[in-house]
């Protein structure tokens, strides 16, 4: 009911709604329901073609001048401006400023244009082409070349088959340009097409615009049908085997097609939940058979949907060890049958349940903050599949109907008819060097058959009732308080020593951040226990909490939203987590385990070993990997501690040295500091932090963290890699070099990123069509030592790599000389800006922005103080940083990737 939603006269559908999350926001689509699958055979790929010319010029934007209008009112091409095709639509996406009524005004213009006015003028097509080209160039590789064997089998028989969305390159370089015109006359048109409009606007305003915009837009006479093309139904079973030398690891999917059923009424949802019920149960029982010691499969998943358009699957997937093929595809099979023959136990159902319902609650707490973009995602699939959006009060109030209703035999049910003899299609994929121990297509389909008829165990739920906790520790107390009134947030010292900074915002009902910090991390370990102290974290994870191994802790937490994660970094060791107001209790109980009772789990340490082995033992075959390994070398100058994980620096990892080193890490909480963000009073915090926080283990120790010696070379360094059998290089020029740090000079590097990456993006990619995108990253790091690190990189065809890297240096050399004109100050300065605008609402940014000041010694009322710092950017002072920055007298490294 609050969705003003229409149909005009000539057929376009339009959804406008008014929220006001972000604030001064509007998020726009034009939705057209046209994909690559009405591609004509001339056509194959225009269809993603015409969603690139789009922002190539229109009738009211020539050429780049689209882009460069939303960049200068601060919207950034890629996150807040951008687009998809895929086999069945095209949707285009905006994100704009609503406190402007001409921005607003000028974004329905874009709107429509896009809708029936693009220029595709002849030579914008033809420099386009090589954008187009890098795309698919950018996308080929071992998964394209098993994807190019398995789809005409996956697609068996249908129009989808042969109809890949990035198309033929053969087309893409020499389609005439009416073909591009006629794929757009042709599917363009108002009966095909919606306008969603959500955010902080006037509704009726909103919906003038469109009447005023989109009610004159006349489609063709005789329009073409909008057909659909089913994919066939398959008696056999459909087998494809596929190897690659470049493959890193072994896979077996099976695919079981079925018809597409609908999710619009109150049945629908209580079918919906039955499947979701299913798919997490089943995963819920292969996630615990991944972590036994020797397991079947490095990662396994069951999940059912809507596949394409027309057809819908239930689909069971496992990546299994190098020689596992068999082995991994009977343990899949074998959990789907035990399901089958006795079905899930009640208590597997009520956890399931239980975590459902909560996932709805959350929204149902968040309905007045919710996100603009999830309202649009939400309208596009209504009008693309008509699946049902009655809101989530509505959605609610089913959902604590239907779902506690929902019994063993309903879930149990699904199995037998999702897994059939019919629809069957087998997938397998494996590195070249496996060939020869793959079961051919027979054995493949008789271990299959043979799991059909086997007789397994039921399953066995092992359940424990004990407390999280057995026994809260001695609370301590709060023994200083202090505010910092400007950013609101109150600083309390506890009397071990722990630091907690706490800002309760409106921004979310339903969520409170926790982060926590202290110095030291692994540069405080030896090289002898590097390995062990580098992974000690994921150990932990894999082994539990107190009395509780994994599987039985995610058990116990079923219902809580509570998740905690410690991490060990170079510098520092600490926590993130988050959680509901409601399950703060569990949080802290969570953060009090995670400093205090690691538990050793030799089973599930010798399961993560065997998985991750497993894992690393083909990566030498990935060219990207070997790459990035490369860079990494010649970056640290074969420092010990960069070393990639590969199974031989795994063999390093030792149990009982990881879990000392965690312990060590967390045996001080003395100088930790905790950052709490979100929905939440601190008068009714305190207890909980006072328990869980300040009864942690407190030896005042006096430490820090320790500078292990990684320097980039001296000079310039400049290396090949051969690797790779596509047409395909990737580039990477990265600069390093000691620097001053200050909040100053900081904000003017990443300002210097930000405009750079926006010059390189029109130079390499709009003028040279040389590349699908530029990365360039980078800034300044403050530990161990003040440095900077600046970094881009591309793909691109090996014959043109020589002209790109001597544009990206004549570009520098322009910005170093001259500065970017001040149409690029502009855009970065209103880029931040708006950011900014948006940052100040979320949960995460204070978050960060908290803890980063408190690590650092800055002052935190300071945070908010965003203006002065964009005033610093001008012309001059980002030519003074590229200056410092980018100097290749100075020395960097240069690798370039290029097949064999």
């Amino acid at each position: 009911p609050a969705v003003r939603h229409g149909v005009l006269a000539n057929g376009l559908t339009y959804y406008v709604r008014a929220n006001a999350r972000p604030e001064k926001r509007a998020e726009l689509r034009l939705v057209v329901n046209a994909g690559s699958v009405l591609e004509d055979d001339d056509q194959r790929g225009l269809a993603h073609f015409c969603e690139h010319m789009a922002f190539n010029g229109t009738e009211h934007f020539e050429k780049q001048r689209l882009v460069d209008y939303l960049e200068r009112i601060g919207m950034r091409f890629g996150p807040d401006v951008n687009a998809y095709t895929s086999f069945d639509e095209t949707v285009y996406m905006l994100q704009v400023p609503t406190d402007d009524d001409a921005i607003v005004a000028t974004a329905f213009e874009i709107l429509e244009d896009w809708a029936h006015r693009v220029s595709y003028e002849d030579d914008e097509i033809d420099k386009e082409r090589g954008v187009v080209i890098e795309e698919w160039r950018l996308g080929r590789g071992a998964q394209a070349r098993v994807r190019d064997r398995q789809f005409p089998v996956l697609f068996h028989g249908s129009r989808y088959a042969e109809r890949l969305v990035i198309g033929d390159r053969e087309v893409l370089e020499s389609a005439p340009h009416d073909a591009l015109r006629r794929f757009y006359r042709d599917w363009y048109r108002p009966e095909l097409m919606a306008v969603v409009a959500v955010g902080d606007f006037d509704p009726a305003a909103i919906e003038r615009l469109v009447r005023e915009h989109f009610s004159g837009i006349r489609g063709p006479a005789a329009p073409r049908e909008r057909r659909s093309f089913e994919v066939p139904d398959n008696d056999a079973p459909l087998v494809s085997i596929a190897t690659d030398p470049e493959l890193s690891a072994t896979s077996v999917t099976l695919v079981f097609k079925r018809d597409v059923e609908p999710e619009a009424s109150a049945r629908d949802l209580r079918r919906v939940a039955v499947d979701r019920l299913y798919d997490s149960m089943l995963e819920d029982r292969l996630a615990e058979l991944a972590r036994r010691p020797d397991p079947p499969f490095l990662h396994a998943y069951a999940s059912s949907g809507r596949w394409v358009r027309t057809e819908g699957v239930y689909v069971l997937g496992a990546g299994v060890p190098p020689g596992g093929l068999e082995r991994g595809l009977a343990a899949l099979l074998d959990e789907a049958r035990r399901v089958e023959l006795h079905g899930f136990t009640a208590s597997e159902l009520e956890r399931a349940k239980a975590d459902y319902l909560r996932g709805v609650e959350q929204a149902f707490a968040e309905r007045d903050k919710r996100e603009s973009w999830g309202f649009a995602s939400e309208y596009v699939r209504n009008f693309l599949t008509g699946e049902a959006s009655p809101g989530i009060e509505l959605e609610h109030a089913m959902a604590k109907r239907v779902v506690p209703a929902v019994t063993l035999e309903e879930v149990d049910a699904r199995a037998r008819q999702w897994m059939t003899p019919r629809n069957r299609v087998v997938l397998v994929s494996a590195p070249e060097s496996e060939a020869a121990g793959l079961p051919g297509r027979d054995r493949l389909l008789a271990e299959i058959d043979g799991a059909g008829r086997r007789e397994v165990a039921a399953y066995v739920d092992a359940v424990s009732d004990a407390p999280l906790v057995p026994e809260a520790p001695e609370p301590g107390k709060v023994v200083r308080e202090e505010t910092v009134d400007a950013v609101g947030v109150t600083s309390w010292t506890l009397s071990n020593g722990v630091r907690v900074l706490l800002k309760p915002t409106d921004f979310k009902n339903d969520q409170v951040l926790i982060r926590a910090f202290s110095p030291g991390g692994t540069s405080l370990v030896d090289d002898a226990s590097f390995v062990s102290a580098s992974l000690a974290t994921a150990v932990v994870r894999e082994g539990g909490l107190g009395e509780f191994g994994r599987d039985e802790l995610d058990k116990k937490l079923a219902g809580k939203v509570a998740f905690v994660a410690p991490f060990i970094d170079e510098l520092e060791e600490g926590l993130s987590g988050s959680a509901s107001p409601r399950d703060l209790d569990t949080l802290f109980r969570l953060v009090y385990l995670t400093f205090t009772a690691p538990r050793r789990d030799p089973a599930s340490f010798e399961a993560f070993v065997a998985r991750t082995r497993a894992s690393l033992e083909n990566q030498g075959n990935v060219p990207g990997v070997v790459f990035s390994r490369e860079l990494a070398r010649r970056l640290s100058q074969d420092h010990f501690r960069r070393r990639p994980l590969t199974p031989e620096v795994l063999g390093e990892l030792d149990l009982d040295r990881a879990l000392a080193a965690y312990r060590d890490r967390f045996a001080d909480a003395s100088d930790f500091t905790f950052v709490l963000v979100g929905s939440f009073e601190p008068a009714a915090v305190r207890p909980l932090v006072e328990t869980w926080l300040g009864g942690l283990p407190s030896l005042g120790r006096e430490e820090t963290w320790r500078d292990v010696g990684v320097r980039p070379p001296e000079g310039v360094v400049r290396f090949e890699v051969r690797k790779g059998l596509e047409p395909q290089s990737r580039v990477q020029i990265v600069f390093r070099g000691e620097a001053s740090w200050s909040v100053e000079a900081d904000h003017l590097a990443d300002a210097l990123v930000t405009a750079l990456r926006i010059r390189l993006r029109e130079v390499l990619r709009e003028d040279m069509g040389g590349v699908y995108g530029v990365g360039v990253t980078g800034g300044l790091l403050r530990r161990p030592v003040e440095r900077y690190a600046f970094s881009i990189g591309f793909g691109c065809d090996p014959a043109r790599v020589d002209d790109l890297v001597a544009a990206v240096f004549r570009e520098i050399e322009a910005f170093r000389r001259d500065g970017p004109g001040e149409a690029y100050v502009e855009k970065v300065r209103e880029a931040e800006r708006r950011a900014r605008e948006t940052d100040l609402r979320e949960n995460r940014f204070w978050a960060s922005a908290i803890a980063f000041r408190a690590d650092n010694g800055l002052d935190l009322a300071a945070i908010p103080d965003h203006e002065r710092l964009v005033a610093l950017v001008t012309a001059d002072a980002l030519r003074d940083a590229a200056r410092r920055y980018l100097d290749p007298a100075d020395g960097y490294v240069q690798g370039v990737l290029l097949p064999e």
